[in-house]
C-alpha cells in the first residue's frame, strides 16, 4: 500500500513538474513569437499546408512542353510557345488522348537514342519538354490512377502524320533520352483529325503571328558547334524585329531589411505565413539577415532577398521514391508566396533525382521571355536557378530562392531579332568570338545578377553560350 501512494506521489509530482514546464515555455515564447500550442497543432494537421492550394488548377501552370515545333525542313520550322493560340490546341490533344494511350499501352517498337536525331530532320510536329518528366507525373497530367508505360519518363515526342497512310491512325514517336518508342494511335472522334497535323506546315506559311526560323547548321555552319547545329535562329529576314517591353525588377517592398529598423513584421508574413507567431526571430544588422526558427525549421532571408530554408531533423530511409508527391509539396511552397514575384511566371526548369528525393529547378519568365540570373559570389553565369527545392514524398527539405518582384513599365520598344543582326553587334564589340569560338545555345530575354538590391530595369539581351564561354549581348533597337 506504502508502495502504491509513493508511485502516485511520484506520478503526481512528475505531471505537476511538466505542467509548471509547458507554462513557463509558454511564457517565453509568448514574450517573443507567440504561444507555440498553434505551432503543436499545425504541424500534426497541417500535413505541409498543402492543403491552402488548389493542386489541380496550379499544376497545369508548371507542367507543359517548353514548346511545340511544326517542321518542315531546316529552312522553315515553326516555333510555339504556350502564348500562341495552336499550342494550346495541340497540347491538349496530346495531353487528353496520346498521352493516356502510350501510358496504357505498349509501343510497336523500340530503338535505340540515336534515331532521335534522324526523326527531328523530318516534316513533323515535335513536343519539347525542358525537363524529362517522370512517369509519375505523367500518370497525374493525363488523369490516370495507374499504367504501364515501357517508357521511363518523356523529354521530347515527335507526330508524323504522313508515316502512316490510314486516315484514322497517327505515328507518334516518344524520347526518354534512353530509347526511342514508336506508337500507332487510334483518332477517334474526339481527338483532332490527322489532316489538322499534316496541313500545320501549311497554316504555318499561310499566317504572320509567328515567323520561320532557321537551323543554325544549314545557314550559318562555320558559327555552329557542329554538336548543337539544330539551333533555330531567324536567318532569312535581317530587319525582323519584336516589340518587348522593359521590366522593372526588385526585392519585394514586404521583404526589404532595413539595417536601421528591427520592423520584420511584413517579412514574418510573407514568408512564414500562418506560423508566422510560432517562430522564434534572430535579427543580425551587421549581415543584415534575419532567421525564424523552431525545433524543425529554418527560414533564413538575407538583404539581396535570397530566401532560404531547410528542414532540420534527419530524414528517415525509406523505399517511397514519388516525385509526383515531391513535385506537389515544391510546387505549394512557391504558390503560398507566389505573390512576391509581381508579374512573372514561374516556370519549372529541371528536375534531378537524388536517392528518395528530388531537386527542381525553377526560372523566372516574363511575358515569355526567360529571365536569366547570374550569381557572381557561385560563379555560375547565365544558368543560377531563381528558385531551387529539394522534397520528398513527405515534405519540402529545402530551399534556396532568389525572391524578385516583376512589373512591366508598358515602355515597348521594337528590337530586332535577326541572327544577323546579332553577328553585327558581336563582330562591332568582340570579334573573337566569332573567330574562335562556336555557338552552343542563343535565346533572347533578361538578365539580373543575385546582388543586386536595388530596383533596375530589365530591357531585352541575347544570352550566347559557345564552347568557351557565356555572353550577355543587348538586344539592338529598331528606329522607328
Amino acid at each position: 500500500m506504502k508502495r502504491q501512494r509513493k508511485e502516485r506521489l511520484k506520478s503526481g509530482i512528475l505531471i505537476m513538474l511538466m505542467v509548471l514546464s509547458m507554462v513557463q515555455i509558454g511564457i517565453l515564447w509568448n514574450q517573443t513569437q507567440g504561444f507555440p500550442f498553434t505551432f503543436l497543432l499545425e504541424t500534426i494537421f497541417s500535413d505541409n499546408r498543402n492543403e491552402h492550394v488548389n493542386i489541380e488548377r496550379v499544376k497545369d501552370y508548371y507542367i507543359y512542353p517548353e514548346s511545340i515545333v511544326v517542321f518542315s525542313n531546316s529552312f522553315n520550322q515553326w516555333i510555339l510557345t504556350d502564348r500562341n493560340l495552336s499550342f494550346q490546341v495541340i497540347w491538349d490533344d496530346i495531353r487528353h488522348n496520346y498521352l493516356p494511350a502510350i501510358l496504357r499501352t505498349k509501343p510497336r517498337r523500340i530503338y535505340p537514342a540515336d534515331m532521335w536525331a534522324g526523326l527531328k530532320d523530318m516534316s513533323s510536329i515535335r513536343i519539347d519538354f525542358a525537363v524529362k518528366y517522370p512517369n509519375s507525373m505523367l500518370l497525374w497530367i493525363a488523369g490516370l490512377n495507374s499504367g504501364s508505360p515501357s517508357f521511363n519518363g518523356i523529354r521530347s515526342m515527335i507526330v508524323l502524320p504522313q508515316e502512316n497512310v490510314n486516315v484514322t491512325v497517327n505515328t507518334l514517336y516518344v524520347y526518354d533520352e534512353s530509347n526511342v518508342y514508336m506508337y500507332h494511335i487510334e483518332i477517334k472522334e474526339s481527338m483532332r483529325p490527322k489532316a489538322y497535323y499534316s496541313g500545320l506546315g501549311a497554316e504555318m506559311r499561310s499566317q504572320t503571328e509567328v515567323m520561320p526560323m532557321s537551323a543554325i547548321g544549314e545557314t550559318f555552319p562555320d558559327f555552329a558547334d557542329p554538336s548543337y547545329d539544330d539551333i533555330p535562329i531567324y536567318a532569312m529576314d535581317p530587319d525582323l524585329s519584336k516589340s518587348i517591353q522593359t521590366v522593372e525588377a526588385g526585392i519585394p517592398e514586404a521583404l526589404v531589411l532595413d539595417p536601421e529598423s528591427d520592423d520584420i513584421k511584413s517579412i514574418q508574413e510573407s514568408i512564414l505565413l500562418e506560423q508566422r507567431d510560432s517562430f522564434l526571430a534572430m535579427r543580425d544588422k551587421t549581415g543584415n539577415t534575419v532567421v525564424f526558427s523552431d525545433l524543425e525549421n529554418v527560414y533564413q532571408l538575407d538583404s539581396h532577398g535570397v530566401l532560404e530554408y531547410k528542414y532540420l531533423p534527419v530524414e528517415q530511409k525509406t523505399d517511397s521514391v514519388d516525385a509526383k508527391s515531391a513535385f506537389i509539396h515544391a510546387i505549394s511552397f512557391i504558390e503560398l508566396r507566389k505573390g512576391l514575384v509581381g508579374d512573372a511566371d514561374i516556370v519549372l526548369k529541371d528536375i534531378k533525382q537524388e536517392g528518395h528525393t528530388f531537386v527542381f529547378t525553377f526560372g523566372y519568365r516574363f511575358e515569355g521571355l526567360d529571365i536569366y540570373i547570374s550569381d557572381n559570389k557561385n560563379n555560375i553565369y547565365l544558368s543560377a536557378p531563381a528558385i531551387e527545392i529539394k522534397a520528398s514524398a513527405e515534405r519540402v527539405l529545402e530551399c534556396t530562392w532568389v525572391v524578385r518582384e516583376f512589373h512591366g513599365d508598358q515602355d515597348f520598344q521594337d528590337y530586332s531579332v535577326s541572327f544577323i543582326d546579332l553577328l553585327n553587334n558581336i563582330y562591332a564589340s568582340n570579334p573573337t568570338i566569332l573567330k574562335q569560338e562556336k555557338f552552343q545555345d542563343i535565346r533572347m530575354g533578361y538578365h539580373m545578377f543575385t546582388d543586386d538590391e536595388s530596383e533596375e530595369l530589365l530591357r531585352p539581351c541575347w544570352l550566347v553560350t559557345t564552347d568557351h564561354a557565356a555572353y550577355r549581348i543587348p538586344a539592338g533597337e529598331k528606329e522607328n
